[in-house]
């Protein structure tokens, strides 16, 4: 079969984006992947400006990139990733009358970002790293395919040798949400470094890259060179710990064979045992496990070992298109 990924036009959800296509090539599909990264910036103009031509000439100029592409592809299947700009439903609904199988992936927070309440009814599968309420949302929205797909890990980049000198003890990369602004502001004893765009606006000690984007490489090199790894989910609620979903962290440090702290989450027990993603519920589980674990070296590297067998079997990102396309036929039938 013959499939297009739609990719977003900027955010997290690209690189899942990336990975998914390449998963689906290694996999025997022709596949090909629709690179809207280079809009990003045309689409922060449009959303700016009050000038109406300007936001109808960003839409007809991404929608030109798909219809061209479907024209060019003759694709059976269309799958759009979160931001994806795929946001006419008229020319969704065009698409499967042509025959297309649509499917959208959500790997994004469905309470915080609230765009797919208006795309998800057009949409043949709709994905999500959420079930529970997001179900019955859905339905409400007049979406009833879905199908729960968390992420995976992506095991074709190079991942860089741990370098020789001292390791970072304890570190965490990621966006400055409330919740982690608030936790991580108590744990300066601990020397904690940090890493992630916007940093620099908050009086967090420890923060060693605040002010820009650190990139795939520089993540994957601070990840294997750290002792612990703190994943603490985001959240707009100052107070939270813990949630639903689970993050594209846990699976690449998993993946990597690097040990993690993670906060507990209700979708985790069923891909990762505590044994190989060590969770906490409060600020005062993860400082007693941060102490524990900084001198327990030995289950550090075995947990570590365990989270990256069971990912390598269970969680890369040609496990989830087996997934997508095992719905595909389901849906066929």
């Amino acid at each position: 079969m013959r499939t297009l990924i739609a990719g977003p036009l900027a955010g997290g959800s690209l690189s899942v984006a990336r990975a998914t296509a390449s998963a689906f090539t290694s996999l025997g599909y022709q596949s090909t992947f629709i690179d809207y990264s280079p809009f990003a910036d045309q689409f922060q103009t449009a959303m700016a400006s009050v000038d109406d031509r300007c936001k109808r000439a960003f839409v007809e100029a991404v929608e030109k990139v798909l219809v061209d592409q479907v024209h060019k592809d003759k694709p059976d299947i269309l799958l759009g990733i979160a931001q994806s700009p795929l946001f006419n439903n008229r020319l969704m609904e065009d698409l499967r009358k042509l025959g297309v199988i649509t499917l959208y992936w959500l790997v994004e927070d469905f309470r915080i970002l609230t765009y797919w309440k208006r795309i998800a009814p057009f949409f043949d599968i709709f994905f999500s790293i959420q079930t529970g309420a997001f179900v019955k949302a859905l339905a409400d929205a007049g979406a009833n395919n879905h199908y729960y797909l968390p992420v995976a890990f992506d095991n074709n980049l190079g991942e860089p040798p741990v370098q020789s000198g001292a390791r970072t003890p304890i570190s965490f990369m990621g966006a400055p949400y409330p919740n982690r602004v608030r936790v991580f502001g108590a744990l300066a004893p601990y020397n904690l470094k940090i890493y992630g765009e916007g940093w620099d606006s908050h009086p967090v000690p420890g923060v060693t890259a605040g002010s820009r984007w650190i990139n795939e490489s520089e993540v994957r090199a601070v990840y294997r060179n750290t002792e612990i790894n703190l994943n603490l989910h985001s959240s707009m609620n100052p107070y939270a710990i813990g949630g639903d979903f689970v993050n594209p962290r846990t699976f690449e440090l998993a993946g990597m064979g690097c040990f993690q702290l993670s906060d507990r989450r209700e979708l985790l027990p069923a891909l990762y045992s505590e044994d190989e993603v060590v969770q906490f519920g409060n600020e005062a589980e993860l400082i007693e496990k941060i102490e524990y674990y900084m001198e327990h070296e030995g289950e550090r590297k075995e947990a570590a070992r365990k989270a990256r067998r069971k990912t390598l079997n269970r969680h890369l990102y040609e496990h989830r298109v087996i997934e997508i396309m095992n719905a595909v036929q389901r849906l066929s039938r």
